[in-house]
């Protein structure tokens, strides 16, 4: 092998162990019960399939922050490791088969849509306000239950901006739980 194959391979290793420690940590953030329970996000596939959004959102944020390719690699990585946890996700709930493409299709299209709209609020001069109205437009919270969540994702995205881009590059993302922020 030469040297430009074995540094090829040793990215892309890296790349996949990235993504997927940056996914394990989203994916225990995102499920946990702090907005469930208090009744802000519905306990349903659909709330937390928008939380996993949100912060898969906040991370792809982050790491499109950065300069070069590989950060982008990385989002896109994580990005896709989403979507097929959501079809993994459908395919779990017994989804015939026929189905879970038009399903996967519609879940994906919201997902960059609230991904998009959430982003564009956190990089806006309306702060946690323009947060609230992304999350409540979109059915995140309902409308007058999206001021923690709001607050929370804010702060997040802070923490986010603040944590060594080496770190975020490896996956080791600061996912804070939500009671630690608030």
């Amino acid at each position: 092998m030469t040297g430009i194959s074995i540094g090829w391979l040793a990215r892309r290793r890296a790349r996949k162990a990235a993504t997927g420690k940056a996914y394990g940590g989203l994916m225990k953030v995102a499920l946990a019960p702090d907005f469930y329970l208090t009744g802000d996000v519905a306990d349903t596939f659909d709330g937390r399939a928008q939380m996993v959004t949100v912060h898969a959102a906040l991370a792809i944020r982050r790491m499109n922050a950065l300069s070069g390719a590989e950060p982008a690699k990385i989002a896109a990585a994580l990005n896709a490791r989403v979507l097929d946890g959501f079809d993994a996700a459908f395919r779990e709930q017994g989804v015939g088969d026929s189905s879970i493409a038009r399903k996967v299709r519609k879940l994906a299209e919201a997902h960059y849509g609230l991904g998009t709209a959430l982003s564009q609020a956190l990089d806006s001069d309306g702060g946690e306000s323009a947060v609230i109205e992304v999350l409540e437009r979109n059915g995140v919270t309902q409308k007058g239950r999206g001021a923690g969540l709001a607050a929370y994702l804010c702060a997040l995205a802070m923490r986010l901006e603040q944590q060594d881009d080496a770190e975020i590059l490896t996956g080791a993302i600061d996912w804070v739980p939500a009671a630690e922020v608030r």
